[in-house]
């Protein structure tokens, strides 16, 4: 008896629905590292939800110290979340004992010292570690000291394009989720049936190319819909963000996720496409993700980055997914206003499903 192409394409989407729930990689990198990220970048930078002001007090003279004042204003002046008010140490200012002091020598030979409050706060601390950069790490000599270093002093700049951390942070986890799921649960499962040999007596049943694809895809596509709003509003009411999920956010999130999703689950199917080893394929998975991730605006602002890495990152569809994620949940931005990403990543769906379908291999042989 003949098998009808839409009883087999729910076939497929069940095979794939079960294989994806036993997949313990899969689950972990859809459901649990997000949220653990989520936890952990809240609990310390959670509270920076307004702009930290930091005075660097310049102590010295000739041309060593104007050139580490120059490196310090250079490097320091491309951040996001913080203001590093550089200025020469006086003795007025150093009589308020707050901010960060750093003694320059004439003599070349002496190690610059930077002193820093000793109980500040973790975030504190990792708003140093910038001047730390300056020059050469050998020749700072870090200590920490009794001046308050953290002063928050509000409308003095915007932090994060003017989000809260929270606001900046989950829409980038949703990108992160998205990328995941389709690298990590979905290209590698693909490459591993192909290897067992599972795919064979597929392409001799009655059901195109495309349609086969479009069954295992579709499991994946709903799941990443459903959790990514979950997630979305969950973690919104958790950490009092203030998204407003009426009708028309909730129509402009499911334009925007569910192209969001099609984009990375095509990627991941183009990179299956004609892999057959299984290592190799989590190999090409690593080396693309964490660079992704690490330089796309998901947690880590841009601002330092150079102009290069910038631009390149603009061109991958994960950063300008979060922008507009950020734009319509949290500034209410109209869809018009995140056409460039609904452009860009449309253009990488079709390409990469139609080079999938010129490319993908049913076997090994």
């Amino acid at each position: 008896m003949q098998v009808k192409p839409m009883s087999l394409f729910l076939q497929l989407a069940a095979i794939d629905l079960k294989s994806y729930f036993r997949n313990s990689f899969a689950l972990f990198f859809t459901f649990l590292f997000p949220v653990l990220l989520l936890f952990l970048l809240m609990l310390a930078f959670g509270g920076d939800n307004g702009p930290t002001k930091i005075d660097v007090k310049v102590a010295g003279n000739g041309p060593r110290a104007e050139k580490y004042m120059e490196d310090m204003q250079n490097i320091l002046g491309h951040s996001q979340g913080i203001i590093f008010n550089i200025q020469t140490a006086t003795e007025t200012n150093m009589a308020n004992e707050k901010g960060v002091v750093v003694t320059i020598p004439a003599d070349a030979t002496q190690k610059v010292r930077i002193l820093v409050q000793k109980d500040a706060p973790l975030s504190s601390f990792n708003s140093i570690y910038p001047l730390m950069l300056v020059n050469s790490m050998q020749e700072i000599d870090y200590e920490k000291w009794d001046f308050v270093l953290n002063v928050v002093e509000d409308g003095e700049a915007e932090i994060m394009q003017g989000f809260k951390y929270g606001q900046y942070l989950i829409p980038g986890l949703i990108g992160m989720i998205l990328i995941s799921t389709s690298l990590f649960g979905f290209c590698t499962f693909l490459v591993e049936q192909r290897a067992k040999g599972a795919f064979k007596a597929y392409h001799l049943y009655p059901l195109q190319k495309w349609k086969f694809i479009a069954a295992f895809t579709s499991t994946r596509f709903l799941i990443l819909l459903a959790f990514s709003f979950v997630f979305l509003i969950v973690a919104d009411k958790v950490y009092g963000m203030d998204g407003v999920f009426n009708l028309a956010l909730i129509g402009k999130l499911t334009l925007l996720i569910s192209l969001g999703a099609l984009t990375f689950l095509s990627l991941a199917l183009l990179i299956s496409s004609r892999i057959m080893a299984v290592g190799m394929v989590t190999g090409i998975a690593n080396l693309l993700f964490y660079p992704a991730t690490f330089a796309s605006d998901l947690y880590i602002p841009q601002g330092g980055f150079p102009e290069i890495v910038k631009t390149i990152a603009n061109l991958f569809p994960l950063g300008p997914f979060a922008a507009a994620m950020r734009d319509i949940t949290y500034k209410g931005a109209a869809l018009s206003d995140i056409s460039y990403a609904l452009g860009l990543m449309s253009v990488w769906t079709i390409a990469c499903f139609g080079l999938t379908l010129v490319l993908f291999k049913w076997t090994k042989d």
